[in-house]
This record gives C-alpha cells, sequence and structure tokens, in this order.
C-alpha cells in the first residue's frame, strides 16, 4: 500500500506543475500586451518614429509640435571644392513656413513596432504657405566664398616647350554652375532643410582631358607641324616659316591647332616690307654715267598680304611642307637673284641728254633721241620708274594744249608708262627733229615723241610691263611720277 501512495503524490505535483508554467506564461502575454498597449497609447499623442514632415525628421514629437517643428528655423551648410562652403540661415533670408489650417497627422499608434523596427516610415507632406526674400538669397549665394575668387576649368593642353610638344594636365578649377547650385538650395529651402554637399555635377568641367584620345592625337599632331618647313619662292630671299617661329604661331582651339591670324598677318606683313619694291627709290646703273639713285615711280611688286596669308594656311591645313607661291596685288616684269625688280630687260630714258637706250638680256638693242615735254609751265616729263603698261594702236590722243586749246593727235604706236598721262608716241609731224635742247622750246605736252621707227620697234619688241627707267643725268626740271 505504501508503493501505491507514492505514485499518486507524484502525479499530483506534476500537475501543479504545469499549472504554475501556464500561470506565468498568461502573465507575460498580458504583461507584454500592457506595455504594448500603454506605448500605443502614448504614440497616440506624439509621432511615430521614421515621421517626416516637407522632409523634416519629427519623430516622438507632439503631434501639435511636429507641425510647428516643420517651419521652424533652420540652418543649410552647402559645401564645395577646396574646402569652400555656405552656411545658410533661414532667418537670413527672411523665411517663414504657416501651417496649413487643417493640417493634422493621422497614425495608426498601434503599428509603433513598425516603426521602431525600421520596416515602416511616414513622410508627409503639407503645403505649408513659405515665403522668403528671393533677392536676399540670390545676394547671399554670390557673395558667399562659393561664388568668389573662383578658379576655372581649363582643358588639358599640347604646349611647346623646351623645344617639344607636351601636354600640359587639365585643371578642375572650382567655376560653379550658378543654376544649379541656386536649384538645389532653393529645394533644401523648400523641402528637407538638408546639408548639401556640391559633386562634380555642380561644376563647370574641362571638356578636354589628358588622358583623352583627342589630346593624345593633338600630341601626335604637334609634332608634325615642328616637322613642317613653308618656303616662299621670292627670287633673291630666302624666307622660311619653320621650326619655333611656326610653332609660335599656333594656337590650340578645342582638340585642334589652328593658326593665329593675327600672327601669321604680321609675319605675312614683315615679308611684304622685306620684298615690296613699288614705292621705293631705287639703285640704276645709268649709261655712260654709273649708279645713280631714281624715283619710285608705278612699277614694282606689292604683296597681296591677305591672299598670300591663305596660301601658308592651305599648305599648313595640309600639314605639308612645301613652298607657297607668292600672290600680288602689283607686279613687275621680272624679280632679279639680287631680290630687285629691274633686271637685264628695261627701256632707259634720260632727260637731260634727250636719248633712250632699250636693253634686252644686257645688251642695247636699240639707241635713239626722242623729245620729252617742254620745260615751262608744268609741262615736263616726270622722272621715275615706269613700266609698259599697254600698247595700242592708231590712237588718238586728246588733251588740253600749251594755250588752253583742246587737242586730238593721232598715233600710230601709243604706249603709256605711267598713270599721269604720259608715254611712248610717234610723232612724224617733228620730221627727224629729235634730241639735243629742242624739248627746252618745242618740248611736247609731257609724253616722250619718238621718231616713227623707234615707237614701231619699241611697240613690237617690248614685252608689257617692261621696266621704263626715266631720270635726268645733269638738269633738273622735272617732278616725280604719280605713284
Amino acid at each position: 500500500m505504501a508503493q501505491g501512495q507514492r505514485k499518486v503524490r507524484r502525479l499530483i505535483i506534476t500537475k501543479d506543475k504545469k499549472s504554475k508554467k501556464v500561470g506565468n506564461v498568461i502573465w507575460i502575454f498580458v504583461g507584454i500586451l500592457a506595455i504594448y498597449l500603454l506605448i500605443s497609447v502614448i504614440f497616440s499623442f506624439i509621432t511615430l518614429p521614421n515621421t517626416y514632415i516637407n522632409g523634416t525628421n519629427v519623430s516622438y514629437a507632439s503631434k501639435e509640435s511636429a507641425l510647428e517643428e516643420a517651419g521652424e528655423d533652420f540652418t543649410i551648410n552647402i559645401s564645395g571644392r577646396n574646402d569652400k562652403n555656405l552656411l545658410l540661415n533661414s532667418k537670413d533670408i527672411n523665411y517663414e513656413a504657416r501651417i496649413p489650417e487643417q493640417a493634422s497627422i493621422d497614425q495608426n499608434p498601434l503599428a509603433w513596432p513598425l516603426y521602431v523596427l525600421n520596416a515602416k516610415e511616414d513622410k508627409l507632406n503639407f503645403d505649408y504657405d513659405i515665403s522668403y526674400d528671393k533677392e536676399k538669397l540670390d545676394s547671399i549665394i554670390k557673395d558667399s566664398a562659393l561664388f568668389t575668387n573662383v578658379k576655372e576649368p581649363s582643358d588639358a593642353k599640347v604646349v611647346y616647350k623646351d623645344g617639344s610638344f607636351q601636354i600640359e594636365e587639365e585643371v578642375l578649377g572650382d567655376e560653379l554652375d550658378y543654376e544649379k547650385v541656386k536649384d538645389a538650395i532653393v529645394a533644401a529651402v523648400l523641402e528637407n532643410h538638408d546639408d548639401i554637399v556640391l559633386t562634380d555635377e555642380f561644376y563647370k568641367a574641362p571638356t578636354l582631358y589628358a588622358d583623352s584620345d583627342e589630346v593624345r592625337d593633338l600630341l601626335v599632331d604637334g609634332e608634325k607641324i615642328q616637322a613642317m618647313n613653308i618656303g616662299f619662292n621670292f627670287n633673291g630671299f630666302d624666307i622660311k616659316l619653320d621650326g619655333d617661329d611656326l610653332v609660335n604661331m599656333v594656337d590650340q582651339e578645342g582638340s585642334k591647332f589652328v593658326l593665329n591670324y593675327d600672327k601669321v598677318s604680321e609675319f605675312v606683313a614683315d615679308v611684304a616690307s622685306q620684298t615690296d619694291t613699288y614705292g621705293t627709290d631705287r639703285k640704276f646703273n645709268a649709261t655712260g654715267i654709273g649708279e645713280i639713285v631714281v624715283n619710285p615711280g608705278v612699277y614694282g611688286y606689292t604683296l597681296d598680304q591677305v591672299a598670300t596669308s591663305d596660301e601658308v594656311y592651305k599648305l599648313f591645313n595640309e600639314r605639308k611642307s612645301g613652298d607657297i607661291e607668292p600672290v600680288y596685288q602689283r607686279f613687275g616684269y621680272e624679280r632679279t637673284d639680287k631680290g630687285t625688280d629691274i633686271g637685264d630687260t628695261y627701256i632707259e630714258v634720260d632727260l637731260s641728254r634727250q636719248m633712250l637706250w632699250f636693253y634686252r638680256d644686257g645688251e642695247v638693242i636699240l639707241e635713239s633721241p626722242f623729245v620729252s615735254g617742254i620745260t615751262q609751265d608744268n609741262w615736263q616729263t616726270n622722272v621715275g620708274v615706269g613700266a609698259i603698261l599697254e600698247k595700242n594702236t592708231n590712237a588718238t590722243l586728246r588733251g588740253v594744249g600749251f594755250e588752253g586749246e583742246e587737242y586730238a593727235t593721232p598715233v600710230d604706236y601709243w604706249m603709256p608708262i605711267g598713270w599721269d598721262g604720259e608715254g611712248f608716241h610717234d610723232a612724224p609731224w617733228r620730221g627727224s627733229n629729235f634730241g639735243g635742247n629742242v624739248y627746252n622750246y618745242d618740248g611736247s605736252h609731257g609724253c616722250i615723241n619718238l621718231p616713227p621707227a623707234t615707237a614701231k620697234f619699241i611697240f613690237e619688241t617690248a614685252d608689257n610691263l617692261t621696266p621704263v627707267v626715266v631720270y635726268e643725268s645733269s638738269t633738273n626740271y622735272s617732278p616725280a611720277m604719280m605713284y
């Protein structure tokens, strides 16, 4: 019997333990429920975690103050490159945000565990009546360190240094895009009041970088330019454009090299100053006399600087070495190996001796007397270097005579040598009365009167632009030719 009683007691003890465990679980559940409900009651008066109003975090705030907090004063720190920043205080721009009259925060307080565990958030937006001084904001932004002492970006370049082309790194600088920055600040003022970090997208950037294909290609192109040699076909001159002289005329525009127009023009102008002969006095070896100086006259070479510059550009743009044919506005008969413009073919006219000599390839092929302008009342023949400008047959020479009468004189051969109406022509009415001092008392109106045979020979033999050198070897009657 004793053994059976022990078994019953054990059974009773086991049942009591199970009842206590169940009771404990119930009390724990009730406790948790009570805490949950208590917290839920609390969150019926305050905002849940992860609650934002117009971007402002108002978690755990009373619902009334949360609405007010979203419109309170704030600061925004805008930071950029080179330790530049702007701390914007809402007071500085007269910021005001009025709470909407019907605004309320409606949240389910029973869901607070989801908010605590970051499983849920509320981003509430109300149309606050926001105002701020836009002009003050503009002024603050523009006067800030972000927009003062700015270093502009610059492209990577290929520069010529120490005798070779080298790549120069780009410069990022810290020049901001004002509109982008302003838009970001305005958005922060109107919405979340968050600080702003100005990333690369806010900055103006170079267009060429040192590691780009364009810059590497530019380096190769620079080496081609350095190797170029541009010559100029001026007889008697050795003028070249190459090496440092050429490289120093080159500018980089974006991803290509171009010639600097002003520098090319300056170079070509210097070439013209060396080679132009028009409008210059000339040393001349006069027959039977020796070296004299002759007035400019209408003969000579003048470089067309614009057209010649264009020829430089054409060759440069092809990246080829070569020689350029000069382009002239005015040109003469020939350029000599000495750089002069009167060679071995010319007509020499000495008004003092009243004689002319026609030289062809250094040999006299004609010598003849003539009659020039009478040495009174401004009818004298002008001196200087002229040229056979044209040749006409059966011409009629018209003008005003010594007494003011008009005249019309037919001639077989007419060859103007200048712009003042003077030239060679036959004068059969003089018979054989040429040379000597005839011109002193029976001279022409300024033209050079020739025996008919002389006029015919010159007309048939002299090429257009053959130089005509007119001078006085021993007298001093004549003015200079117009030029």
